[in-house]
C-alpha cells in the first residue's frame, strides 16, 4: 500500500501538464457554480452596483458551500 501511494505521490508533471489538469477541472466547477448562481440570484436584488458584480462573483466561487448553508438553512 505504501509502495503505490509512493509511487503516485512521486509522479512528476511538467508545468504545462499541470495547468492542463487544472483547466479540467475549473471547466466543470465554474460552469457549475454559474448555473447555481443563476438560479439563486434572490439576494442580488438587494445589492447595488459593484456589490452586485462581487458576490455574483463570489457565489460563482463558492457555491459547494452556499449549496451546503442553503440546504441547511431551510
Amino acid at each position: 500500500m505504501i509502495e503505490r501511494l509512493d509511487r503516485i505521490l512521486g509522479y512528476e508533471m511538467k508545468v504545462s501538464e499541470f495547468l492542463g489538469t487544472l483547466l479540467i477541472l475549473a471547466i466543470p466547477y465554474g460552469l457549475v457554480g454559474v448555473v447555481w448562481t443563476l438560479t439563486h440570484t434572490s439576494h442580488l436584488k438587494q445589492l447595488h452596483g459593484v456589490d452586485v458584480v462581487v458576490s455574483f462573483l463570489g457565489s460563482i466561487v463558492c457555491w459547494p458551500v452556499l449549496t451546503f448553508s442553503n440546504v441547511c438553512m431551510t
